[in-house]
Protein backbone atom coordinates (compact mmCIF):
# COMPACT_ATOMS: atom_id res chain seq x y z
CA UNK A 1 0.00 0.00 0.00
CA UNK A 2 1.46 3.15 -0.69
CA UNK A 3 1.29 6.20 1.32
CA UNK A 4 1.79 10.06 0.92
CA UNK A 5 4.28 11.83 3.76
CA UNK A 6 4.56 16.02 3.30
CA UNK A 7 8.22 16.93 4.87
CA UNK A 8 9.62 20.27 5.08
CA UNK A 9 13.26 20.95 4.03
CA UNK A 10 15.66 23.43 4.52
CA UNK A 11 17.98 25.00 2.04
CA UNK A 12 20.38 23.07 2.56
CA UNK A 13 18.53 20.06 2.63
CA UNK A 14 16.64 21.21 -0.84
CA UNK A 15 20.22 21.57 -2.07
CA UNK A 16 20.90 18.48 -1.15
CA UNK A 17 17.57 16.69 -3.31
CA UNK A 18 18.37 18.85 -6.08
CA UNK A 19 21.69 17.30 -6.40
CA UNK A 20 20.59 13.99 -6.18
CA UNK A 21 17.36 14.49 -8.51
CA UNK A 22 20.59 15.22 -11.02
CA UNK A 23 21.65 11.76 -10.56
CA UNK A 24 18.05 10.17 -9.99
CA UNK A 25 15.85 11.98 -12.37
CA UNK A 26 13.44 12.98 -10.40
CA UNK A 27 12.42 13.73 -6.19
CA UNK A 28 10.56 11.14 -5.76
CA UNK A 29 12.71 8.58 -7.06
CA UNK A 30 15.59 10.63 -5.58
CA UNK A 31 14.00 10.51 -2.11
CA UNK A 32 13.49 6.55 -2.50
CA UNK A 33 16.36 5.65 -3.52
CA UNK A 34 18.08 7.92 -0.63
CA UNK A 35 16.31 6.23 2.14
CA UNK A 36 16.47 2.80 1.20
CA UNK A 37 20.37 3.56 0.95
CA UNK A 38 20.22 4.72 3.97
CA UNK A 39 19.01 1.95 5.73
CA UNK A 40 21.23 -0.47 4.98
CA UNK A 41 23.91 1.53 5.68
CA UNK A 42 22.58 1.82 8.96
CA UNK A 43 22.12 -2.42 9.08
CA UNK A 44 25.77 -2.69 7.71
CA UNK A 45 27.17 -0.81 10.42
CA UNK A 46 24.98 -2.39 13.43
CA UNK A 47 25.74 -5.93 11.63
CA UNK A 48 29.49 -4.37 12.02
CA UNK A 49 29.29 -3.54 15.58
CA UNK A 50 27.62 -6.39 16.47
CA UNK A 51 30.35 -8.77 15.16
CA UNK A 52 33.26 -6.41 16.75
CA UNK A 53 31.31 -7.49 20.33
CA UNK A 54 30.94 -11.00 19.03
CA UNK A 55 34.66 -10.87 18.13
CA UNK A 56 36.16 -9.09 21.29
CA UNK A 57 33.39 -11.71 23.62
CA UNK A 58 35.69 -14.42 21.95
CA UNK A 59 38.84 -13.44 21.62
CA UNK A 60 39.35 -10.04 23.75
CA UNK A 61 39.75 -6.68 22.69
CA UNK A 62 41.10 -5.24 19.80
CA UNK A 63 45.06 -4.48 20.00
CA UNK A 64 45.50 -0.77 20.79
CA UNK A 65 48.36 -0.53 18.01
CA UNK A 66 46.06 -2.52 15.83
CA UNK A 67 43.48 0.50 16.44
CA UNK A 68 46.07 2.88 15.72
CA UNK A 69 47.26 1.28 12.42
CA UNK A 70 43.48 1.36 11.26
CA UNK A 71 42.59 5.17 11.80
CA UNK A 72 45.75 5.64 10.10
CA UNK A 73 45.26 4.01 7.07
CA UNK A 74 41.25 5.79 7.25
CA UNK A 75 42.72 8.77 7.81
CA UNK A 76 45.26 8.38 4.61
CA UNK A 77 42.07 7.43 2.48
CA UNK A 78 40.32 10.72 3.71
CA UNK A 79 37.18 7.94 4.84
CA UNK A 80 35.13 9.91 7.55
CA UNK A 81 34.59 8.85 11.19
Amino acid sequence: MATKTTINLDDETEAALDELVGVDGTKTLAIKRSLLAQVVRRRRNQALLEFITEQEATTGPIDPAHLAWADDVLDRQGAPR
